[in-house]
């Protein structure tokens, strides 16, 4: 890809280069984030400079849009079909397939009984065998709440035993989180009460039926289907319009039919969203709602429905070599109610939280988007409210740890509800801030009649700021929740920039954006 794209920017390239191609682009990206969509725009602007045919306007999928990416690629696809069939007629008496072609299974799946089923419950980690090179084993030293139990929010500090594996500020550990038992328990049920009898020790084979759709090499040996159910199927996954095209093909029911073809419809995207991601109804609740669909699942057709666990990243929030042999992460454990009886669980955040002391978990690290200065004399302004203050209490304590930290070259603006509920290592940053290794700017928000955020801190401390900024070497970091927060923090910066600065306004932008470019202001966000 960086060749390509090097070579597609070469100024010596003719403005005709690409006049024989037809082109179309959909992006998909999070508009929380300040380089929205930046690289579908900027490619989509550059094969026109070379004289390629745009068939139809650049699509920009928005991850924040209430139906996700399917809010702008639905229409895109739409127009790109029509245009492409006027481009490029079908020959006569040829029709364009229909959209709910039947389901082909990826894989061929045969069982068959375990005959010692004990030996089902010993079996290894459905990825033991796979694991790469930088997958390694932690043990789990301590799990402890950091917000008081009165606090509507549970978050954890959750300490990991190493061995030795050496890691970097801004860093992330990667794991794969495990559905709970009781999510497992009502999954089979689920399959059992409508005559889909597969017991947990059943022995699934899988096989490829194409080279185009190998089997991945977790896979490929014998595996339970209670490991499936347990390390594999997200048993909490939001169905998207491609399930309901296989419910609808599984079905003797007509109204369910009608139902679900609805759902995959450019106009019933609107229904599906009120059914399936207002309420946060997910794969295991639809079966159950689309019994006549449910009792024809077959073994292969499970592979096709339920979507795979992914990993989860989390931004290390401890210091290799101040806290040696250990990883620290900061999970806040996701609970909440909507319409639907039970309450929705997020997936790795209450598998973590169940977490005892000496459990075993595979994990592996991976660089994170943060790039802290190397140079102790340059000043660092962190803005983390709640648990994106995580890679920021890496980069403190690797700073304590080095014996150059101080108030004026870590300046850490954190962000929670209440002094006394939820500010987490309270006694930490405050010890370090009575020894001048760390200047603390809190902001509670509710501890008070009118709401105080870190954006206002950044304000009531605009001298403080302007003089760390104003010497050329300040990092700016931001890591937090992608609703309001980056662009509120920014527009914060850009004010301090007027305010302390003299710079007008549009002096301000330009002075943030040469920051950006030049690294020395990073965001890290997430929704």
């Amino acid at each position: 890809m960086k060749q390509f794209w090097k070579f597609l920017l070469r100024r010596s390239l003719p403005a005709d280069s690409l006049k024989k191609l037809n082109f179309a682009v959909l992006g998909l990206g999070d508009s929380s984030y300040v380089k929205y969509n930046f690289v579908a725009k900027r490619l989509n602007k550059r094969l026109g400079q070379l004289g390629a045919h745009q068939l139809i306007p650049i699509g920009l999928g928005d991850d924040q849009h209430d139906l996700g990416y399917d809010g702008a690629s639905d229409p895109w696809i739409e127009a790109l079909w029509i245009n492409a069939l006027n481009a490029f007629p079908l020959p006569q008496g040829v029709s364009p397939l229909d959209r709910n072609q039947p389901v082909v299974p990826r894989w061929n799946v045969t069982s068959k009984l375990c005959l010692e089923p004990k030996s089902v419950n010993k079996q290894q980690s459905l990825y033991y065998s796979t694991r790469t090179s930088k997958e390694f084993f932690v043990t789990i030293i301590d799990n402890v709440r950091v917000t008081t139990d009165d606090h509507f929010q549970d978050v954890r500090l959750i300490k990991l035993k190493t061995n030795g594996q050496e890691y970097n500020s801004g860093d992330v550990v990667v794991l794969r989180p495990r559905n709970l038992p009781s999510q497992v328990a009502e999954f089979q049920r689920i399959l059992l009460e409508n005559d889909v009898d597969i017991p947990p020790e059943t022995i699934f084979n899988l096989s490829e039926r194409s080279s185009d759709f190998p089997v991945p090499p977790h896979l490929q040996g014998p595996i339970s289907f209670q490991q499936l159910c347990e390390e594999y199927f997200d048993l909490t996954s939001i169905p998207r319009r491609h399930t309901f095209s296989i419910l609808a093909q599984l079905t003797d029911s007509e109204i369910e039919k009608e139902k679900c073809l609805e759902f995959t419809t450019a106009e019933g995207q609107d229904d599906l969203y009120n059914y399936c991601n207002r309420p946060r109804r997910n794969i295991t609740e639809v079966l159950e709602d689309f019994r006549h669909a449910t009792k024809n699942i077959t073994k292969d057709i499970l592979f096709e429905l339920l979507q795979p666990i992914k990993p989860r990243d989390f931004s290390i929030a401890s210091s290799c070599r101040y806290h040696r042999d250990e990883i620290h992460i900061l999970v806040a454990v996701v609970k909440y109610k909507t319409k639907l009886t039970k309450e929705r669980l997020g997936l790795c955040s209450n598998y973590l939280a169940d977490l005892k002391s000496g459990d075993e978990v595979s994990v592996w690290l991976k660089k994170g988007s943060f790039k802290f200065p190397l140079n102790p004399e340059d000043p660092a302004i962190m803005v983390g409210p709640g648990t994106g203050v995580a890679p920021f209490r890496n980069f403190i304590f690797q700073r304590v740890n080095e014996g150059v930290a101080s108030a004026d070259n870590l300046i850490l603006f954190f962000g929670c509800r209440s002094r006394c509920k939820d500010f987490y290592c309270k006694d930490e940053y405050e010890s370090l801030q009575d020894e001048g290794m760390l200047h603390l700017i809190c902001a509670f928000s509710r501890d008070q009649d009118d709401k105080i955020y870190v954006q206002h801190k950044i304000a009531e401390n605009a001298k403080e700021v302007w003089r760390a900024l104003a010497t050329r070497r300040a990092h700016i970091f931001v890591a937090g929740n992608s609703k309001n927060m980056p662009q509120e923090v920014r527009s914060a910066f850009a004010r301090v920039c007027v305010e302390e600065g003299g710079l007008d306004e549009e002096k301000a932008e330009a002075f943030l954006a040469q920051m950006e470019k030049t690294n020395q202001y990073q965001t890290e966000t997430w929704s």
